[in-house]
């Protein structure tokens, strides 16, 4: 029986049903009073657990997070690596529009840190377009020194939707990174995570909006990374710099970095998506102007010289359906390596087991993440 599909559906709300209605008549009775209290426990936790399983199989019907039963257990199908477009060669050398970061000056002495006694600071950072300031989260590297004139590359992080920067601590990013760099497969980094959410529960797919709507493209792509050189010891030139985002934010990560080839020189990109997609009630962008932001298009009509990593899943429908076909439009000098597995869904189950390879894939690729 399929994991998917009314079947499975129909039978796990039977299922729930007949608990429902056994507690209900109170079937098993006992003569015995302590065996009657365990048989009614019994009879609730069932219909609980019943119901929480119809919950998830019709939230999975929906939204196709283990798409299988090997998915559901953790057993994935192998991923196939490919590579298209231009060669990683190419990125240094090539032109990028743009003033990138090299106008944005340090300040001689940093502002002190939060909370300098550990790697997770937390910031409320302003946004100049809303006048609200915004949560922004930020993890050094094991022996971070603001008074030390050492520099590092940055990993701007973005966060799924609905979801909040926390979410990098709980996924295994940052453990992943820093396993490798005990290792020596990854320079030191320093991680920032911002919230992408502006405001809250919109879903503005990281574009700036119409005027008085959100900027969150500026908001991630100029002010983020302007402010992150004001407070840390940051290297500033593209080829230091990365996005690296999941579903949501894998669709931000890439889009940031192909549409800013002057701030970064890569994007990683988890189950993500090459075009946008808004929701039925909030879509600030003219026709014309969303041109600018079909990824597939610019892949193959203005392909930016910028590295992709980019993992899916030809089981996620949200992902595969734009990332096949950005797979086959990237031209010289994009540079895309994929990683495509045959089953899966929408889910960090799937994509989770790629971290490592990914981070190392940036090592290898953009000079200043090299160990």
């Amino acid at each position: 029986m399929a994991l998917t599909g009314p079947l499975f559906l129909i039978v796990v709300a039977l299922v729930a049903v007949v608990a429902g209605a056994l507690l209900v008549v109170g079937w098993p009775r006992s003569t015995r009073r302590a065996h009657g209290m365990l048989a009614r426990g019994a009879q609730v936790l069932s219909l609980i657990v019943a119901v929480v399983a119809l919950l998830g199989v019709i939230l999975n019907d929906r939204y196709l997070f283990y798409p299988t039963w090997p998915d559901l257990f953790g057993q994935g199908a192998p991923a196939v690596q490919s590579h298209y477009g231009g060669s990683i060669a190419d990125l240094a050398t090539r032109p990028t529009p743009g003033p990138g970061l090299a106008h944005v000056v340090a300040p001689a002495t940093l502002p002190p840190l939060p909370d300098p006694h550990t790697r997770l600071q937390r910031y409320d950072v302003a946004d100049p377009s809303s006048g609200a300031r915004i949560p922004v989260l930020v993890y050094l590297p094991q022996g971070y020194d603001p008074a030390s004139p050492h520099t590092y590359p940055v990993i701007e992080g973005l966060h799924g939707y609905p979801g909040v920067p926390d979410s990098f601590r709980v996924l295994n990013f940052l453990s992943t990174a820093d396993q490798l760099t005990a290792e020596h497969r990854l320079a030191p980094s320093i991680f920032v995570i911002p919230t992408i959410d502006m405001p809250a529960k919109l879903d503005t797919e990281c574009v700036d909006g119409r005027p008085g709507q959100p900027q969150v493209e500026s908001w991630l792509a100029s002010v983020v990374p302007a402010w992150t050189v004001h407070h840390f010891r940051v290297q500033t030139e593209r080829m230091a710099w990365a996005t690296l985002g999941y579903s949501y934010g894998g669709w931000c990560a890439a889009a940031l970095s192909m549409r800013h080839p002057d701030v970064y020189g890569a994007a990683v990109v988890f189950e993500g998506y090459f075009r946008p997609d808004f929701s039925p009630t909030y879509d600030p962008l003219s026709p014309a102007a969303k041109v600018g932001f079909d990824l597939v298009r610019m892949a193959k009509d203005d392909p930016p010289p910028v590295a992709v990593w980019v993992m899916t899943s030809r089981g996620d429908a949200e992902s595969w359906g734009t990332t096949g076909p950005f797979l086959g439009a990237a031209a010289s000098p994009l540079d895309v390596t994929s990683l495509v597995v045959p089953q899966g869904g929408h889910s960090n189950l799937v994509f989770g087991r790629f971290v490592s390879p990914a981070l190392e894939w940036l090592a290898q690729t953009l000079p200043g993440f090299r160990a």
